[in-house]
């Protein structure tokens, strides 16, 4: 179904509208922190293998709520769910900013990952709110907008870091990120519109608990039926993705000589591109098929990772960031689009606690990959990365892109598209 740019503009009302803005909001401040976190955490006393753990533990606390913010939000409802567990989400910044050595840190990470319970309502009331054969343009511009405010947020943070040194820039960006945080769940509990009628689930906490681990085995089956080829390709990717991701702005800084404002300049150059191409790769989603996008954004992504293992300067680093980042544009929309056309409404919370919204190649933008089917690999991939990385710097590159050459190939078979998309 083809729908005019005036159309498009129409669908960015309600629930997409501030769904959007939020995400506005969170740019302002979570990139400005976000990619040198690892830094942080070196300069707080830890270590490369302590990058590793702490990122382990973090995504290890995932997998416990997980299930239950996905059984809350489809038997009792999504938006006040999203709303209040936003607030506890946004307090977890203060560990961050407050923190005198490493240990803070971890504790924040496993804090924030426990709040972060709400994301599968939070990705089930953005599918629900989007209509059948727009979704990929719509879900564009759900990053597009956001990115192109977010595109300068890493550069401030490379720019603080060169005005006041890493520990002091950190903490001032960790206390803007909890007070925008505080506005934007102050901003979803005020707007966000019920998506499902909910039947109820009580004030028995215990129960609660028994019930929605009891679907986890309802969950598994019906992903066993319908997305059992997704979800093997997504795991495999999740758990490479974990062992590269912290290590990025390390590499630039330690082996290619980069400054971390020098990385700032090629998070912003990877942020416009990622914010212009994000509007192309959801029309052609839309038009030519998750599946076929999921290709496209594979046989780039692969051939660009040992590409930055021979990055000689900024020069270099920029251009292969630049088809990186193009290439998580596209897989990141593609794999949204599939799970929404794919998963009943009536279940999505539930899957999407499960499978999550999307995946990635292992690089910041887009959006957070979660599931507690995803926090295992995801778990045992940050534990490794930091002994991987200290055995040879370039060994987290060369295990992307010999696995993303593999997904390529294995794609070809496993993904399957739905005849007829999901409402």
């Amino acid at each position: 179904m083809e729908m005019s740019s005036t159309s498009i503009r129409g669908l960015l009302r309600g629930n997409i509208l501030v769904l959007t803005v939020s995400r506005i909001i969170w740019s302002l401040s979570s990139a400005i922190v976000m990619p040198y976190l690892s830094l942080y955490i070196l300069n707080l006393g830890g270590s490369k293998p302590i990058i590793g753990l702490v990122n382990a533990l973090g995504n290890l606390a995932g997998i416990f709520l997980y299930p239950i913010g996905g059984y809350i939000a489809d038997k009792a409802g999504r938006a006040r769910l999203v709303g209040f567990s936003t607030l506890l989400y946004a307090s977890s910044f203060l560990f961050f900013a407050l923190a005198p050595d490493w240990r803070w840190v971890a504790a924040g990470l496993i804090y924030q990952q426990l709040a972060l319970f709400y994301m599968p309502a939070l990705n089930a009331i953005m599918a629900d709110s989007i209509p059948v054969g727009v979704r990929g343009r719509i879900l564009s511009l759900m990053i597009a907008i956001p990115g192109a405010v977010r595109i300068i947020a890493p550069y401030i943070g490379g720019l603080l870091i060169a005005v006041y040194t890493l520990r002091p820039a950190m903490r001032i960006g960790y206390l803007i990120s909890f007070v925008l945080g505080v506005l934007v769940a102050a901003m979803r509990l005020r707007y966000l519109e019920e998506t499902i009628e909910g039947e109820g689930i009580g004030r028995d906490i215990l129960g609660i608990f028994k019930a929605a681990y009891a679907e986890i085995a309802v969950s598994l089956r019906w992903i066993g039926s319908h997305m059992r080829g997704y979800t093997a390709l997504a795991i495999i990717l999740i758990l490479v993705n974990s062992i590269v991701m912290p290590f990025w702005v390390v590499y630039a800084t330690e082996v290619i000589g980069l400054t971390p404002y020098q990385w700032g300049v090629i998070l912003l150059i990877g942020g416009v591109v990622r914010t212009v191409m994000s509007l192309i790769a959801g029309s052609l989603v839309d038009r030519i098929g998750a599946k076929t996008c999921m290709l496209i954004a594979f046989a780039v992504a692969a051939p660009s990772m040992i590409l930055f293992t021979r990055s000689r300067g900024f020069l270099d680093a920029s251009l292969i960031y630049v088809a990186l980042s193009l290439a998580g544009v596209f897989l990141w929309i593609a794999t949204s689009v599939l799970l929404a056309d794919t998963i009943p409404r009536a279940i999505r919370g539930r899957i999407m606690a499960a499978l999550g919204q999307g995946v990635g190649i292992g690089i910041a933008g887009g959006g957070y990959a979660s599931g507690f089917l995803l926090f295992i690999p995801m778990t045992l991939g940050s534990y490794v990365s930091g002994y991987i990385y200290q055995l040879n710097p370039t060994y987290p590159w060369i295990i992307q892109s010999i696995t993303l050459t593999a997904a390529l190939i294995l794609a070809v078979w496993l993904i399957k598209e739905p005849e007829r998309a999901e409402a």
